[in-house]
């Protein structure tokens, strides 16, 4: 009986992963992948236009540099998820745009193997669109010590948050750093300490630009770019970037002044 059970789970499985369009890189988590972070059943198409963008080869396993570049996305985005196939942890990050006027989100990553790497973006309709990019890399990124310890003053410097707003042609693009390990919890006796969410809001109100959550694959140090449309209703507005890391440590900032 428990055989037949299993059949009919598994005839399931393929029944629901073939609606899937087929995958352009030809990984075999490709199904898996979608159906962990975007749900069983998830509407797909694949669409270049999701602009995802990370480099040929990673030069640096532990901060490997992606991007999802929305300006040529013919819908509105109201969330976007990135992840890494063959990274122990494979998600990056979940970001939710609450007005859908994100147009690009920037993060540095760690790769443990070469890996194709997943940008997904939800529309208005409920279709998932999805790009596609291949890293290739020496690895050993996730399992690599972090650096930070390297300096003298770490833990003085440890939460240090520099921030900067630039608006101009209808946009406001915004930058973040904070000086963190970010372990993934993938180095012997050093247990998992990282920033797992993050938020974007109008200072002194309720209002949320973004909120994103973070997993193990963000790396050390994070830099964080956002580019939202409309940018220039915020020129006069005060900006504030919220972020919290899995120990209950947080950080939070005024974003820099508007330049043009």
């Amino acid at each position: 009986m428990g055989r037949y059970c299993l059949c009919a789970l598994l005839l399931l499985a393929e029944a629901a992963w073939a609606e899937l369009p087929a995958d352009p890189l030809g990984s075999p988590l490709w199904e898996y992948n979608i159906e962990r972070y975007l749900g069983q059943g998830a509407n797909v198409v694949v669409d270049d236009r999701v602009g995802l963008s990370v480099p040929g080869f990673a030069e640096d396993s532990t901060q490997v540099p992606l991007a999802v570049n929305l300006s040529a996305f013919p819908h509105t985005a109201t969330k976007v998820v990135t992840w890494v196939d063959m990274n122990p942890v494979p998600l990056l990050f979940d970001a939710d745009s609450r007005d859908g006027g994100l147009k690009l989100v920037s993060l540095n990553f760690r790769v443990q193997q070469a890996s194709s790497v997943r940008a997904a973006v939800l529309d208005e309709k409920g279709v998932w669109h999805i790009d596609s990019g291949f890293v290739d890399a020496a690895g050993g990124g996730c399992t690599a010590p972090r650096e930070v310890v390297s300096s003298s003053e770490w833990e003085n410097e440890f939460g240090t948050l520099r921030t900067g707003l630039f608006s101009g042609d209808g946009k406001t693009r915004i930058k973040a750093s904070l000086l963190h390990p970010m372990d993934s919890g993938m180095v012997g006796n050093v247990p998992a300490f990282f920033v797992g969410n993050v938020e974007v809001r109008e200072e002194g109100s309720d209002a949320v630009l973004l909120t994103m959550t973070l997993a193990e694959s963000a790396s050390e140090n994070p830099m964080f770019v956002f580019e939202f449309e409309d940018g220039q209703e915020h020129e006069n507005e005060s900006l504030a970037i919220w972020m919290e890391d899995n120990n209950g440590y947080r950080f939070e900032g005024s974003i820099g002044g508007a330049k043009p």
